[in-house]
């Protein structure tokens, strides 16, 4: 009975240590970058790696240097009926590359990066002036067109459709830059 005891212990203690030495060695080949001063991201959830991300995505694979982002969970109130909101965007209109993401509280961490990574294509559209947001509507324009929020669906919103196709690419980028020698 009592080597049964030490054999359980023994297998416990090397499955604990090859858990360790994986994460220890993952974290060991994630690549460090530094960032301008001028581009700022505080990030207000427990997502530790989200403000990294999106720094990131923002300089490296965007080219910005001066953007200030928030990182919000999405107020628990916030629903829309015929779409589960995970994430979105809002741009400060009275400073210039002023944002805030809200995220749905409970997302996984392992889908962060790709909520990041599409949520990151709305504000390149935004900053390359594709697409406005005219205040208190519920309208847009998106390349001059001006799009109804109430009445055209999201899957059917031209840029959602854009982030959609790009945001995989976006997200593999992202891996590619933090995982890579």
């Amino acid at each position: 009975m009592k080597n049964k005891k030490f054999i359980i212990a023994g297998i416990v203690v090397l499955v604990i240590t090859i858990l360790v030495i994986l994460l220890v060695r993952r974290e060991r080949n994630v690549n460090v970058y530094e960032f301008p001063p001028t581009l700022v991201v505080n990030n207000l959830t427990t997502h530790k790696n989200a403000d990294t991300y999106s720094k990131i995505i923002l300089n490296k694979i965007y080219a910005y240097d001066t953007v200030i982002l928030n990182i919000y969970y999405a107020p628990k109130d916030y629903s829309v009926e015929e779409y589960e909101v995970i994430g979105f965007i809002q741009k400060n209109p009275f400073e210039p590359h002023y944002y805030n993401i809200f995220l749905k509280k409970g997302t996984l961490s392992l889908s962060i990066k790709n909520v990041l990574s599409h949520e990151l294509i709305h504000l390149h559209q935004m900053e390359i002036g594709d697409l406005i947001s005219i205040p208190d509507t519920s309208l847009l324009t998106y390349k001059g067109d001006t799009i109804s929020l109430l009445d055209v669906p999201y899957e059917k919103r031209p840029f959602e459709i854009e982030a959609l196709t790009q945001d995989n690419k976006v997200l593999k980028e992202l891996n590619h830059l933090l995982y890579s020698k």
